[in-house]
């Protein structure tokens, strides 16, 4: 027998696998076809075909598992699992769902209260992981402001990193408070007032804050109330320190940053979204080394840069990378010296990352 006859052929009724299909709507209009449901397309995910359903709006305020959630329900908290109708969808981040999270719960089959939507969220703070594909991962959802929490000492302030929160804040239309830490450590005042006078000219609120001391709590509590607030920075910056020093119930876990080499240990471990007894809500996430922006953001970054807003307009071209064009206001800006070699640099960094 020629060895092109013991080729096998497929059996008339045997299914084919790794079948390309272009559209993935045309998944959804054939709803038999369950074989295909993790490839439905996310945003159909708000359409429901249960009945029965009593459907309260609520907020996810914590996240166990992928399976299991607490949501607040006009102050009251459920312990609520995810539909399994909402598993099915491909989304474009590493989690279903994110604290903040603006949800429908049913609360027909009590005490199984189940979340069957996920409403559209208005914006969200994520960083995204290394390698090609950069997922994204979502630290928050629908929130106000970010506090980006740093430490002038134990560890080191690093402005590089406030850079990246602020392009972040900019890219989502969140508004950013910079909040330094620990300045009962600060030796020599005008060395601090000379590093921050930057951001304070280009128009963000900038606050030197110590629990030790109380130096710039009212400020700082003030800037919070009645908003939904997130902390994020590196750890060690003392940021559940000074939660505790606004809100002395929550009692959350400190911990001591290492003298050797100036890094602190995570004592958030994940993501809670917590209300102020003063107003609006606090969303607490765990400290991180480092944020990674997503490459689409570089045509980005020399407009939402903190305090380009300043010279970028005033480019002779609208696309201007601020590196090498002729007529560059930044780069002017730059040799005049109004814009530090510093935050230059920084700029440089990000564009290089992306």
């Amino acid at each position: 027998m020629k060895q092109r006859d013991k080729k096998k052929t497929l059996a008339k009724n045997e299914r084919m696998n790794a079948v390309k299909v272009p559209d993935l709507d045309e998944l959804d209009d054939t709803r038999e076809q369950t074989a295909y449901k993790t490839l439905r397309a996310e945003h159909k995910r708000h359409e429901t075909f249960k009945g029965n359903l009593r459907l309260v709006p609520g907020r996810i305020a914590e996240i166990k598992s992928n399976y299991l959630y607490i949501v607040e329900v006009g102050g009251v908290y459920h312990r609520a699992s995810l539909s399994g109708r909402l598993k099915q969808y491909s989304y474009a981040s590493t989690a279903l769902s994110a604290v903040g999270d603006a949800v429908e719960l049913d609360l027909a089959n009590a005490p199984d209260y189940r979340i069957e939507n996920i409403l559209p969220r208005k914006n969200t703070l994520s960083r995204y992981a290394g390698g090609g594909f950069q997922k994204e991962i979502i630290l928050a959802a629908n929130i106000d402001q970010v506090i980006i929490t740093t430490s002038w000492r134990m560890p080191l302030v690093k402005f590089g990193l406030i850079d990246r929160y602020l392009c972040i804040a900019a890219l989502e239309g969140l508004d950013a408070v910079i909040v330094i830490n620990k300045v009962d450590l600060c030796e020599d005042r005008s060395e601090l007032d000379e590093s921050t006078a930057y951001y304070g000219e280009s128009g963000y609120q900038v606050l030197r804050t110590s629990a030790v001391t109380g130096e710039g709590m009212a400020e700082l509590k003030q800037a919070l109330q009645d908003r939904d607030s997130v902390f994020s920075g590196q750890s060690g910056t003392g940021k559940s320190t000074l939660i505790n020093w606004l809100e002395p119930a929550l009692n959350l876990p400190t911990a001591e940053v290492s003298d050797y080499n100036e890094k602190g240990r995570h004592t958030t471990t994940q993501a809670i979204l917590i209300p102020w007894s003063f107003g609006g809500h606090l969303l607490d996430t765990p400290g991180i080394k480092t944020v990674n922006l997503h490459r689409d953001a570089k045509a980005e970054i020399p407009r939402i840069f903190p305090g380009f807003s300043r010279w970028a307009p005033h480019c002779r071209f609208r696309d201007c990378s601020h590196t090498h064009e002729s007529d560059c206001a930044v780069l002017q800006a730059l040799e005049e010296e109004k814009l530090p070699v510093e935050r230059y640099e920084s700029y440089l960094r990000i564009q290089e990352s992306l």
